[in-house]
């Protein structure tokens, strides 16, 4: 055995020691070995898609805990992963310049053979050749090339040392807008040891990686529509940066369009209970229809896609006659005249599952976390503004009650978010927050005595939550096992959400604590982690069977809705939704439910009776289904248009629901510029 390979076997076996000299002993725990990390990329050697089938080729990937990233070095030279069950091999034409590694039995022969050479190579001893990251993105595959100790070719063994994040990069700036593309330029961020990428969004939407040596990058845009984008930087550990300023870029249509769509027709009306389903024939237009405007009696009360000629109108007066008419609209901005009126007279009783909407208040800032106090009236959170406020129905009187100690804002969604009361408030009032401060996310809980806040007995439960300007989760919900439950963000790094131990072990996850904010001893990881792999999960609801239900936006496919168990991985980086190659992983829990990011990017989640609901921000609409068994039926849409952006759904007194808007200034933290409503849904 060469002395290249003890010392780097020695290397290996002392960073597991260092790993399990960390982590207090858990209950369950991740899979045996060490991540092995690239250092250009800041990926992490991975088998492609988790197989475990032999011939299966290594990619670089985002680093998780899982267990075919976790590799041993043997005394015979062997890189062993998935707890030493398959080994790193290169035979035949897989050992020259060029060639692609996979995974095979272990059998002790030197295809399978690996050392550690000079400036942090893995050296093939067969061929001489070494391990060689074709790339800088997550897929990358990993070849064998002539040894040229190059960045692509240098691996770090072992647990990341360095946990600093690089600087936030500068204000992006805009330049070469066309309709179609922008060039984004920004300023560099630094690092104590390198920046190795920097990742472009717009709205909290993952768009493009290039490397840290780039500086600006030509981005695909959307004619007419108005993205806010920002950059974040990333080193060779995985460390991510806060997110630059936004710049908002709004291209310019690609042709003069002046001609209006053709007015609908064929409209019709049909009545069921107390909604209405109004349909119509599809209009032309010279280049396309973008939409359609529904109106009841005059005022627009649903929109939705070009593709679609059909709506529901729910929640209406019983016995009383609606006069409905359907505008076409155009990318461009022009609406055709309205339709010809279709009347209709709804049953004499609801025979719907929702019966009717109130707008029972308004709020100039973002009405976020909501919760039924004893007395009947409601505490919710504004999110940009900080104060909590108390709405008595009975009356309509809002007043603010106090104001949460160190919020801050992100310039996009943090804030003051999530609340949560346990089922004895009445006699121990204390209110849970969720909230970010200048240096992370943090719950905390306040004595709500004589009508206000007591912020003197204020008593923070977790903090060290990593922030960003997106991904902060935020949701709060106690348990029937009298736990709180908290649903943390990824702090856009798909990293956090497998970390179990270490920087951004409690993000991208479902945390469980006590209501002092202690670790429950039955907890599965030793820690506050409940379950891992989320992106950003904010909706949480309990069925009558105790189970837990999630809500989690995704970033570009789908949105899903998970039911939770104790321990479980969701998947996220690796797939989003049912979406991405490593999705068929062992051990990855898929989702109950997706949804397309258009139809959805839903935030809240609630259940009544049977029956679960939840509120969607960029798709506009509310969706409720029936919980049978472990599945999901009988899925229907609600307000689709209505009332704009959802943000919260929650429980209401007597079986009904609340519901609160999210549209003026749901991105932006600005406090007080928006004008949201509260709205209570009768349900049958």
């Amino acid at each position: 055995m060469s002395s290249i390979r003890m010392r780097w076997g020695a290397a290996i076996a002392a960073a597991a020691i260092v790993l399990s000299a960390l982590v207090a002993a858990p209950t369950a725990v991740a899979a045996t070995g060490v991540p092995v990390t690239g250092v250009q990329s800041g990926l992490c050697l991975d088998v492609k898609g988790a197989s475990r089938t032999a011939g299966t080729p290594i990619v670089i990937w985002t680093c998780g805990n899982a267990s075919n990233q976790r590799w041993n070095l043997t005394g015979a030279g062997e890189l062993r992963a998935y707890d030493d069950a398959r080994c790193l091999d290169a035979r035949g034409t897989a050992a020259r310049v060029g060639g692609q590694p996979s995974i095979a039995s272990c059998g002790g022969s030197a295809s399978q053979q690996w050392n550690a050479g000079a400036g942090g190579t893995l050296v093939h001893e067969a061929s001489g050749l070494c391990l060689d990251a074709s790339g800088t993105t997550a897929g990358s595959t990993v070849l064998l090339r002539t040894c040229q100790g190059t960045p692509r070719q240098q691996w770090r063994v072992g647990a990341a040392t360095d946990t600093s994040p690089p600087s936030a990069p500068g204000t992006p700036a805009s330049s070469n807008l066309t309709c179609k593309n922008v060039t984004l330029t920004w300023g560099a961020s630094t690092d104590n040891v390198g920046v190795t990428a920097y990742d472009l969004y717009h709205d909290g939407q993952l768009v493009k990686t290039v490397a840290g040596t780039v500086r600006q990058t030509t981005l695909d845009v959307v004619e007419g529509v108005a993205w806010g984008w920002y950059v974040n930087a990333r080193d060779a550990a995985g460390n991510v940066s806060q997110a630059s300023a936004s710049l908002v870029v709004t291209p310019p249509r690609c042709t003069t369009d002046t001609a209006a769509p053709s007015v609908p027709t064929g409209v019709t009306a049909t009545a069921s209970g107390t909604s209405v389903q109004v349909a119509w024939t599809a209009s032309s237009d010279n280049i396309a229809v973008s939409g359609y405007d529904v109106r009841r009696d005059g005022a627009v009360v649903g929109s939705v896609a070009g593709s679609v000629r059909a709506f529901t109108d729910s929640g209406l007066q019983a016995g009383r006659t609606y006069s409905y008419t359907v505008v076409a609209k155009d990318a461009a901005g022009n609406s055709s005249a309205a339709s010809a009126a279709a009347s209709v007279t709804t049953a004499a009783a609801c025979s719907t599952p929702i019966c009717g909407t109130t707008v029972v208040a308004t709020d100039p800032d973002i009405p976020w976390g909501l919760v039924n106090l004893p007395d009947g009236s409601v505490l919710y959170s504004r999110r940009d503004a900080h104060e909590i406020v108390r709405f008595d129905p009975a009356t309509g009187t809002k007043t603010v009650v106090g104001r949460v100690p160190n919020a801050t804002s992100t310039d996009g969604e943090g804030g003051s978010m999530g609340l949560a009361i346990a089922s004895d408030f009445s006699t121990d009032p204390w209110l849970y927050i969720m909230h970010t401060t200048a240096s992370d996310n943090r719950v905390v809980r306040i004595r709500y005595t004589a009508g206000a806040l007591d912020t003197t007995t204020t008593d923070v439960l977790l903090s060290g939550i990593l922030r960003n300007k997106y991904h902060n989760g935020g949701r709060l919900r106690f348990g029937p096992d009298g736990m709180l439950y908290v649903a943390t963000g990824d702090a856009q790094n798909g990293n956090y959400a497998q970390a179990l131990t270490g920087t951004g072990a409690l993000n991208g996850k479902i945390l469980r604590m006590t209501r002092e904010g202690d670790v429950p001893s039955d907890n599965p990881f030793g820690s506050y982690v409940w379950s891992y792999g989320h992106r950003n999960p904010q909706g949480l609801a309990f069925d009558s069977q105790g189970r837990l239900w999630q809500q989690e936006f995704g970033n570009s496919v789908m949105d899903e809705t998970n039911l939770v168990v104790k321990g479980g991985n969701y998947g996220w980086p690796q797939c989003e939704g049912t979406s991405g190659s490593g999705c068929g992983a062992a051990g990855l829990i898929a989702p109950k439910r997706t949804y397309s990011t258009a139809d959805g990017s839903c935030s809240g989640l609630t259940i009544v009776g049977s029956a679960l609901f939840v509120a969607c921000g960029r798709g506009q609409r509310l969706y409720r289904a029936e919980i049978s068994g472990s599945s999901l039926v009988n899925v229907q849409q609600y307000f689709v248009g209505t009332f704009g952006r959802l943000r919260t759904v929650e429980p209401a007194p007597g079986g009904d629901l609340w519901l609160t808007t999210t549209n003026t200034g749901d991105k932006d933290s600005v406090p007080n510029n928006s004008n949201e409503r509260i709205i209570r849904v009768d349900l049958r």
